[in-house]
């Protein structure tokens, strides 16, 4: 999914959006959106993007689920 030019972040709705929550799919600002490492292996890992509730949700934002 690609953000339409001159959409605004729908948190917080004063921004442009830049990016896109990934599993709600949230149209996010650059100071709105919440990265997640998310590392798989040694030698693998990406960052993601998710909106604040999707990020404090661990069904969502899996890392979450580990303390340490």
């Amino acid at each position: 999914m690609a953000i339409e030019e001159g959409t605004d972040c729908h948190c917080c709705g004063e921004a442009p959006a830049v990016v896109i929550c990934l599993t709600c799919e949230t149209p996010l600002c650059g100071t709105c959106v919440r990265l997640e490492d998310y590392g798989f292996g040694c030698d693998g890992g990406k960052v993601v993007a998710f909106c604040p509730d999707c990020y404090a949700d661990p069904t969502k934002n899996t890392v979450l689920k580990y303390d340490g």
